[in-house]
């Protein structure tokens, strides 16, 4: 009986340890996918989703140190055709994605993303810090942080 009861507390410690560790796994993968969903929202056009995506208050750290909090889920609009028209913008890719901190609701990534043409030549790749929040059992977006463009074509 008592060995059963060490082999019972060393099966309950071995689950509380593994347990951990396989949450933290989750939440980075949830994390990761509002943000891949984020960029997949972004390239649909979708400001819809965009706003399905964010969690508010929702902050955005502009490369010229310019802060933009929106509060307000209506404060979420992207002019695409604009997007488009200036910068001859198609849609955006992931080029590298870094979790730099991660908690059960907080993930902070470092994000090169690149602004392509139709052909899928990069115009633009910046860095940045995305942080990614739960918020009533829901990762999206609330952070981001763009830095100096690290390519600019002519």
């Amino acid at each position: 009986m008592e060995m059963q009861k060490h082999v019972l507390g060393a099966a309950l410690v071995l689950v509380v340890a593994l347990a951990g560790p396989l949450s933290a796994q989750d939440d980075l993968a949830d994390a990761r996918a509002a943000l891949e969903e984020y960029f997949r929202a972004f390239n649909a056009e979708d400001n819809e989703a965009l706003v399905a995506i964010s969690n508010f208050p929702r902050l955005s750290l502009g490369r010229n140190g310019q802060v933009v909090v929106r509060a307000e889920p209506a404060e979420i609009e992207t002019d695409f055709a604009l997007l488009r028209q200036v910068e001859g913008w198609d849609h955006s890719t992931l080029d590298l994605v870094e979790a730099m901190q991660v908690s059960p609701d907080t993930v902070h990534f470092k994000v090169v993303f690149s602004r392509r043409h139709a052909d899928g030549i990069a115009y633009r790749t910046v860095p940045g810090l995305f942080v990614i929040t739960k918020q009533n059992g829901d990762w999206g977006l609330q952070l981001q942080s763009i830095l100096p463009a690290t390519f600019q074509a002519p």
